[in-house]
């Protein structure tokens, strides 16, 4: 139980921070992440929302208050990781393993997540 707990712990870390980076870069910082939605051919207004929602993602993961929007937050981020992970595929531009990485580990914070369910 204290091995899947570690583990749960240091998937969910990673994931959280990079999405609360990820979150304050799509919502306050927009001009870094233009030059990638045109290139995979996604509207510009998608990337405010997107900052948010990754942000409230996270709240949701790690306050743990609500089983429904803890599920809600890992089924979006995985939809929107399999999205980006399509999309730099299609377009050729080899940054489709930051996609599945990112896949991997939030797979990981949502299955040791499980395990200590049990």
């Amino acid at each position: 139980m204290k091995t899947n707990k570690i583990f749960y712990w240091i998937f969910t870390i990673l994931i959280s921070l990079w999405m609360l980076l990820q979150g304050v870069i799509f919502t306050f910082m927009q001009d870094t992440i233009v030059p990638v939605f045109e290139s995979l051919g996604f509207p510009l207004w998608l990337i405010a929302p997107l900052g948010i929602a990754k942000i409230l993602a996270v709240i949701a993961i790690l306050s743990n208050k609500s089983a429904i929007l803890k599920q809600l937050a890992y089924v979006g981020l995985a939809v929107e990781f399999a999205i980006a992970f399509i999309s730099h595929l299609m377009v050729g531009d080899n940054q489709w393993p930051v996609a599945a990485v990112a896949l991997l580990i939030l797979g990981g914070s949502y299955i040791f997540d499980l395990r200590i369910k049990r």
